[in-house]
């Protein structure tokens, strides 16, 4: 190779070098702030009983945290990529449930004060049994059941909403998840409320 040809080359691998350096600084200075969450989660609304009356459960405190970051598309609206944990917690007799969510949304800022959200999510559960038996009610007496010790994970996908009040750094919003949302038979609504502290990273 002459040298000519050289640095021809060394020229162009420079050229694109300095592209990417500029497209990668450019996405850096669109990240606006990390979010730290603290929530509660209501799973499967209307659909769990909690009583031999038949009442349905709408409300339930299942701890959750999380983390965000927001990535300014433009002044109204932003890309907010999200991770929650619900934190474990029993599923029944020697059963324990871990819920991870993996979350993005787009973001519309209405005004100062409040935006609206729509997005998607990856809803990651683990059940994990300790294996042995468990002795229960039955009626008017009592049985043996056999705990599995092992552990499922299942994922399903999800639709969601949500609407949020902003107060400075802090914020509060409610989130909404609705599965199988193209088939009724199937459909079922969780929701999340959080409190908020966002970090400015001064871009």
């Amino acid at each position: 190779m002459t040298l000519r040809r050289q640095t021809r080359l060394l020229s162009l691998v420079l050229a694109s070098l300095t592209t990417l350096a500029e497209a990668s600084d450019d996405l850096t200075q669109r990240f606006k702030n990390i979010g730290f969450h603290l929530g509660s989660l209501t799973e499967f609304v209307g659909e769990i009983q909690v009583d031999d009356k038949g009442t349905t459960e709408t409300f339930s405190v299942n701890p959750a945290l999380g983390f965000s970051l927001d990535i300014e598309l433009n002044e109204d609206w932003a890309l907010i990529p999200e991770l929650h944990w619900v934190l474990p917690r029993e599923a029944g007799p020697g059963v324990s449930k871990n819920l991870f969510m993996l979350r993005t949304d787009f973001a519309w800022r209405g005004a100062d004060l409040w935006r609206l959200r729509a997005g998607t999510s990856l809803m990651v559960n683990n059940m994990r049994g300790e294996g042995g038996t468990r002795t229960l009610n039955n009626g008017s007496s009592t049985s043996d059941f056999y705990v599995p010790a092992e552990s499922r994970t299942s994922v399903n996908n999800t639709l969601d909403f949500g609407g949020e009040l902003l107060l400075d750094s802090f914020a509060l919003r409610t989130q909404l998840f609705i599965y199988s949302p193209l088939k009724s038979e199937r459909r079922q609504y969780s929701y999340l409320l959080v409190a908020t502290y966002y970090y400015d990273l001064g871009n």
